[in-house]
This record gives structure tokens, sequence and C-alpha cells, in this order.
């Protein structure tokens, strides 16, 4: 054999070599997702980001093709769990559930996390807040509520966190009515430990998803005093809005999925994709009616600028409250 041909054949190996794994690099992103994902959430278990974000990933597993691991690393208004996810690797295989808090906590002095450490996949559901008690006296409607704060009682209110939006609602009703100080947030991991919490008697005043304690409402264990909504909502048509009952605040839970910053495009759009599928699948749409939340989609670059809004909003919200630091 001359060395020419040597020479040649050597080229062709080579490039046979390049285009083989060339080709499995290509089979290996087209394959994506080819092993588990993990979905790190921010709070307790049994909690509505918790329960909210399984049906979602019980559905995915079928859309995306792969195991979805569900983590609870609860604590710090969700704070934990998204200082995992932003150190992860920038992958597709890290998720982070991404809690109203990830627009407030920076501004509020509890860490540097923000949107922009993230890349959104999607919201599915938005919540309205609702204001509740234990069916005994002595508040029997927010204007007693009020009108006990005015007195100089101390109202101890359950949130699912310092920086939840619930404490942020409820604070921004405190200062609409004039009672600022008065409320007090008594802060607990996720709505798995709050709502127990009021029910014991331990506070006063819970603020909460709405669609947290239908059950409770039912049993009359819970009255609903107001939700912090535009409208009247369908799972509690016979509450007032705080608005019908002169208080003009709104506020609500959003639930949304995101990946550390610099995740492959092509990742995110096919996470998107096989998580939307999930969203419109019948057994996510079973889990919505039967659980009564709000379910609201926004694909990545309509939730991403969501998440931008959402975060200019609560800076000038927090500062106005005296809780920016």
């Amino acid at each position: 054999m001359t060395t020419m041909n040597r020479g040649v054949r050597a080229l062709c190996t080579g490039l046979s070599a390049l285009l083989a794994t060339t080709a499995a690099t290509a089979v290996a992103a087209q394959q994506f997702p080819s092993e588990p994902i993990r979905i790190v959430i921010g709070f307790a278990a049994g909690g509505s980001t918790d329960t909210n974000t399984r049906a979602l990933a019980a559905a995915a597993e079928e859309t995306c093709g792969t195991e979805i691991v569900i983590t609870n690393q609860p604590g710090g208004s969700g704070v934990i769990a998204l200082d995992t996810v932003r150190n992860s690797d920038a992958d597709g295989y890290t998720i982070a559930t991404t809690p109203t808090e990830i627009s407030a906590v920076s501004h509020m002095g509890l860490s540097d996390i923000t949107h922009q450490d993230f890349s959104a996949v999607m919201r599915f559901v938005f919540d309205p807040h609702g204001f509740f008690v234990t069916p005994d006296p002595p508040y029997d409607s927010l204007q007693d509520v009020v009108d006990a704060a005015k007195g100089g009682e101390t109202i101890r209110v359950a949130t699912s966190g310092p920086a939840s939006p619930y404490a942020i609602t409820f604070e921004d009703m405190a200062r609409n009515t004039g009672v600022t100080g008065q409320l007090v947030n008594i802060p607990y991991q996720g709505d798995a430990m709050a709502i127990p919490a009021a029910l014991s008697g331990e506070v006063d005043l819970l603020v909460t998803n709405a669609s947290n304690v239908v059950g409770q409402v039912a049993e009359e264990a819970l009255v609903p005093l107001g939700v912090a909504s535009d409208s009247r909502i369908a799972i509690l048509p016979d509450t007032p809005t705080l608005a019908e009952q002169g208080i003009d605040v709104t506020g609500g839970s959003i639930f949304g999925l995101a990946v550390p910053a610099g995740t492959p495009a092509d990742r995110v759009e096919a996470l998107n994709s096989c998580f939307e599928a999930a969203f419109r699948s019948d057994s996510f749409n079973a889990y919505v009616e039967q659980s009564g939340v709000n379910p609201a989609y926004l694909g990545a670059a309509d939730y991403d600028a969501y998440l931008a809004a959402e975060y200019q909003r609560y800076g000038e919200l927090l500062e106005q409250l005296g809780l920016a630091q």
C-alpha cells in the first residue's frame, strides 16, 4: 500500500469517527430528555406549590417520556430551593418551581436571587388570595378584623413565609385600612403548616390561596372573609372581594417552572413543549376541576416577560409598604 493510500484511509477513518460522533450527539439532543428530570419545590409537601406541581409532573412523565423526581427543600420563602437550582448544571434536567416570592426576596434583602438567574419554562396556575378565620367569634368580617386592630389588638396572621405573596397581600391590606403594625406575620414553611396552625387557633387569621382550603370551607372549619381578586371567584361565589369591602387590594400566587440561566434554548423549548402538553392533558384538567385551582398558562417567552414585569411591580409595592431593603 502506498503512503498516499495509507493517508487517504486514515483520513477516511478520521472522518467516519467524526461523523459518528456528530450523529450520536445529534441523536442525544433529539432524545432530550433521556434521563430523569428533577423538580425542586421550595415549600413543604402537602402545600399548594407541592400539590399543584406534583399533579403537573404526574402528567408530564407521559408527555415528556421520562421519570420526574420531586424534591422538597422548604425554607427561606422558597430561596433554598431556588438557590439549589440556579447552582445546578444548566442542562435542563433540574427545574425549579417559581413561586411569587422570586419577585420579592431580593427587594426585601432576603436573597440576591431574581428571575434573571433562570430561564422561564412556563406558568401553569395563578390563584387569588383569600382571608380566612375559624368559625368562632370574634371576627365575622374583614371590617371586624380592622376594627379590632384599630382598637389595639394584635392580629396574628399565618402565611407561608416572611416574603410570601400572602404576607405582602395582607401588609397591603393593613396599609390600605390604616392598621399597619397591628397585623403581625407568623411565617410557616408552606401552606401545609400554616393551614393547621389556623385551624388549631395558633393564629387569628390565615391568608392563603382560596383553592388551598376549599375542603375546610365546605366543612365549615374555616370561614372566608374576603378574596383579593378583581371579581368573585367560582369556588367561593358568596365571598366578597376586598374591593367590595372598600379595600383597594388585589393579590395572587403564581406557579411556574424555570431552569438555570444558560440552559440551551432547544432544551427550554423541549421542556415547554412537553410540560404544556401535560398542562392540557385530561389528567391535569381533572386535578384542576377537583382542586379548584385557576389554570393560567404562559409559554416560555411570555412567562419570562411576566416575571420581569412582576419583579418591577413588587419592587415598587414593597417600597410603598416600607418592606424594601
